[in-house]
């Protein structure tokens, strides 16, 4: 055996160890943008999809782009690579800004509070927010830490752009 190969050795058991996936899972908890949820009352809010129909499609673009976007941000192809989440738009009454009055209560454009019973103070209000997740199929299996990278462009992207509230980082399941 030549020490070329004993020193190579090592790093091929590491590599091997390390969690690698073609199919990972995002798991996150948060509070939605306005735009995720819809009303069919007269009591929508601006911001507000007008249909569930349009409250998903929103859902699924948003989360959609960020997944290829942060992808591709890594230098990985984005060919054949499908996104499938379980993110639902709820069909809520959302108070004015400032405001929790039988309804749900928004902060900067994210839905996150929840005051049924009656007339609370916003920050009074109890917190409202929900668990999804998102599957990825890619093509290229990568290590689970290039995964957890992307979620981490993900997190961002859809802070930013969507308006999404995260409770925590992005959790990958490999």
């Amino acid at each position: 055996m030549r020490t070329e190969d004993i020193v190579s050795l090592p790093c091929l058991f590491f590599w091997t160890l390390r969690p690698i996936t073609a199919k990972p899972t995002f798991t996150f908890n948060y509070s939605a943008p306005l735009g995720w949820t819809w009303n069919t009352a007269a009591l929508a809010v601006g911001g507000q999809s007008l249909s569930e129909q349009l409250a998903q499609s929103r859902i699924n673009t948003d989360i959609e782009s960020a997944v290829i976007d942060a992808v591709s941000s890594y230098g990985f192809s984005t060919s054949g690579v499908v996104v499938r989440n379980a993110v639902r738009p709820d069909n809520i009454v959302v108070s004015p800004p400032g405001t929790c009055s039988k309804a749900y209560g928004q902060e900067n454009g994210a839905v996150t509070k929840k005051c049924l019973a009656g007339n609370v103070a916003l920050s009074a209000a109890s917190l409202y927010s929900k668990e999804s997740s998102i599957d990825v199929t890619s093509p290229v299996a990568l290590a689970k830490s290039n995964w957890e990278n992307i979620a981490t462009k993900v997190f961002a992207s859809l802070t930013t752009k969507a308006g999404v509230k995260f409770y925590g980082p992005i959790t990958v399941t490999a």
